[in-house]
This record gives structure tokens, sequence and C-alpha cells, in this order.
């Protein structure tokens, strides 16, 4: 087994850091280690002491920390042979790493769109269903005061958007909702009608922020 413990959690709203016991995935084999998340940025150890990989807060583009298994950090960096893609890192963890803790922590330190979710408060919730091509996941769309949810048992398809976050929403009939970023699009099947209050809540939400950011 790669990986056997997770070595610190620290999982109060006020966390500082966090240390985990993880896998770094690469080919051919993937590299057993220890990594570090706190205001300063991700820093990755080798088990065997051979690879270091320290990511600045300023230097972290993209966070997708909505699956343990695959927590992925994104760099502004491009890749030498590779133009068109920037240098990014995956990690694998245990299925109970505090991944809800670590997004929020991250959502509060960077400016652009992490990947995850953890809890707000709601005004509006309506069960819905994310399908994904050979599967898909039940939870409740949720529209609060400072963003959109989708939660769900399975952490992987959970989402919490925050309104500065969300380029785009669009209700193509009144059993649909799609979420953009620049990150991902995101299309929700609602089990009831979405009410015409809470989509011109959100939707005043976001277009009145993305026209004050250009004033």
């Amino acid at each position: 087994m790669i990986f056997a413990h997770i070595l610190i959690l620290m999982l109060s709203p006020g966390s500082n850091a966090f240390d985990l016991q993880v896998a770094r995935v690469r080919t051919p084999r993937s590299q057993p280690g220890n990594i570090h998340i706190d205001s300063k940025g991700i820093a990755f150890q080798s088990s065997d002491g051979k690879t270091t990989i320290n990511i600045s807060m300023a230097d972290l583009r993209e966070a997708d920390v909505a699956d343990p298994r695959a927590l992925r950090f994104q760099t502004y960096e491009v890749r030498k042979w590779r133009p068109t893609e920037r240098h990014a890192y995956l990690f694998r963890a245990l299925p109970d790493a505090p991944v809800e803790a670590i997004a929020e922590f991250l959502s509060s330190r960077m400016q652009r769109p992490v990947i995850g979710h953890y809890s707000q408060s709601a005004q509006y919730r309506i069960a819905a269903y994310h399908r994904r091509t050979f599967s898909g996941a039940n939870g409740f769309l949720e529209i609060g005061n400072d963003g959109i949810q989708f939660v769900s048992d399975k952490s992987a398809d959970s989402r919490t958007w925050l309104y500065r976050d969300i380029e785009t929403i669009g209700r193509p009939n009144l059993f649909r909702l799609r979420v953009t970023t620049n990150r991902e699009t995101y299309i929700l099947e609602l089990k009831d009608a979405l009410p015409d209050a809470a989509y011109n809540f959100a939707w005043g939400k976001v277009y009145h922020l993305a026209i004050q950011s250009l004033e």
C-alpha cells in the first residue's frame, strides 16, 4: 500500500495548515510522500527525499480538491516541450482526507475558482441530479447569499461556486440549471421546477457582481 495514514488533520473552520500523506501520481510509478498546504502555498516532499515541489499561493493557477483521490494543483508556468499546457501535479490521498476544509481554505486565499465543496447557508434548496458519462450523483442544488452549491454524498461531484467565480448561469428550462466557471461547465437536472425567485436571485448575484467588476 503506497500510503497508510493521514498525518495531521486540522478540520476546524480556522485551520491554517494541512499535512497529509499522499502519493504523487506520475508515470511509470506513483511517488509516496507528504504534502503541506498553508497560506504560503503547496509543498510536496517525497518519502525518499529525492523530489521537492513548492508552489507559492501567488503561482497557484488552479486547484481541484473535489476528489481526495485526485488532488490537482496547476501553476501558471507552461511546460517546456508542450507550450499549450501548464505544469500540473496530481496526488492521491485517503478517502477521508479533509477536502471540504481544504477547499474553503484555498477559496479564501485564491482569486481564481477552486473546484471543491464546503458548506454555506442557503435560501433555496431543490433536489437535483448530476449526470456523468457512465454514472451520476443525487444531491441538492442550494442557492445562497454567497454562492451556489451542489451538495451530494459523493465528494467528487459536490461543488461550491462563489458568485465571484461564476462566468454564466443558464436555465434552459424549469428543470435544468447550468453553471459555468473558467474551469468547468456543470449541468444539473432538477427534480422539481426551479422557482423564478430562486433563479432571479442567483442571476442578479452573478451579473451584478460582473458589472461591478468592470467599473
